[in-house]
């Protein structure tokens, strides 16, 4: 174990050697500026050229961390069994682990206890599910969807909805909630994520994506949800975010997971998330460390121009970390297109005719069937 968690070390900080460009020589005037670092996927630039330890930053990482075992039992939709993975909160000021949410207000797994039901609700927040395991039903009140592993769940506000549990084994999802935007769809979107097309590959090196929400589904601009594969034995580029980013990452493949953030390690079991901390000095990467199996995560990312929408609107709509919602310019991506859009981090050359845009569905759009 020593060995393999040594080897994870050596090429997460190979690659982050990599990524960085050296510091300007304090005080000489012929040193020429560094190149800007290309921006995530998230956007919110590259941070700066070299980043210190942990401590030496300020950052406690432990603090973007989340993990739901042994939180306390809540409710939600009066029959969803929650438990919090990380909740609203100021990424920028100190407080309590997990509160770290610039714009969302609570990320939770909820789960429908076999043969359960909630009842018909209609809700003034948005909210996205992700189904682990079980089977149910979703309905609307005219129309209903089944439910398997590996679908997903747009319910925008005010858009009445119910979750049945048609088995004996426990219905098990990832639920988001935030505030959703002016240009909210009125109506429930289902997606088999099985059926999504690629819409990304070698993203940072390793990650492959599929795009399941976005800006076509109602979301802001910046604003996207993607289940991310990282292939057996391998990692990402190391990269940070700056102030405005909010980029989440779950793990929802089984066993444990390892990723860096910043000069520091950390196992992440399934169900457990961390909001990269948006400083612009903590780079992040996920190692998957199997050498048969990839490594599923589930993401979800708003850039700073995410606060307007495709209408106008207020910059932060959860208004719960206040100063955080403030950002600055973003460089565009270079062979990625335009800057936290979701469609970049394809890496350099021609785009591959085989990969699909983010907001190309095909066929995975569940259609509702009429409830009798």
């Amino acid at each position: 174990m020593k060995k393999t968690l040594a080897m994870a070390l050596f090429l997460a900080m190979n690659g982050m050697a990599q990524s960085i460009t050296p510091a300007i020589t304090p005080g000489d005037p012929t040193t020429a500026a560094p190149a800007p670092a290309p921006a995530g996927r998230g956007g919110g630039g590259g941070g700066a050229a070299v980043h210190g330890r942990n401590d030496q930053e300020g950052v406690d990482v432990d603090r973007f961390i989340g993990y739901p075992v042994n939180k306390t039992t809540h409710f939600s939709h009066s029959g969803l069994v929650t438990h919090n993975i990380l909740t609203a909160g100021d990424p920028y000021s100190p407080g309590p682990n997990g509160a770290v949410m610039e714009y969302y207000k609570d990320l939770s797994t909820a789960t429908l206890l076999p043969f359960s039901r909630t009842p018909m609700l209609t809700l003034p927040d948005s909210y996205m599910f992700y189904v682990e395991s079980g089977e149910g039903r979703l309905e609307d009140g005219k129309q209903s969807w089944d439910l398997k592993p590996n679908m997903a769940v747009l319910a925008p506000p005010n858009v009445a909805h119910r979750f049945i549990n048609t088995s004996d084994k426990p219905l098990d999802m990832v639920m988001l909630t935030w505030t959703g935007g002016p240009d909210a769809h009125r109506e429930l979107i289902v997606r088999d994520i099985n059926l999504l097309p690629w819409c990304e590959e070698n993203a940072h090196w390793n990650n492959e994506s599929r795009c399941i929400f976005g800006v076509n589904d109602g979301l802001l601009q910046g604003e996207r949800v993607y289940l991310v594969m990282t292939q057996p034995f391998a990692t990402n580029q190391p990269h940070s975010h700056g102030k405005g980013t909010a980029e989440i990452w779950v793990k929802v493949s089984p066993g444990t997971g390892l990723s860096l953030l910043g000069s520091e390690l950390r196992e992440i079991p399934r169900n457990a998330a961390y909001l990269v901390p948006p400083t612009g000095t903590i780079d992040h990467s996920n190692i998957n460390l199997s050498k048969t199996d990839p490594e599923w995560w589930l993401y979800i990312a708003r850039s700073p121009q995410g606060g307007g929408g495709g209408r106008g609107g207020g910059a932060n709509l959860n208004a719960a970390a206040g100063a955080g919602a403030q950002a600055g310019a973003v460089a565009a991506v270079p062979g990625g297109g335009a800057p936290g859009g979701g469609g970049g981090g394809r890496g350099r050359g021609p785009q591959n005719p085989n990969i699909s845009r983010p907001g190309e569905v095909g066929e995975a759009t569940v259609p509702g069937k009429p409830i009798k």
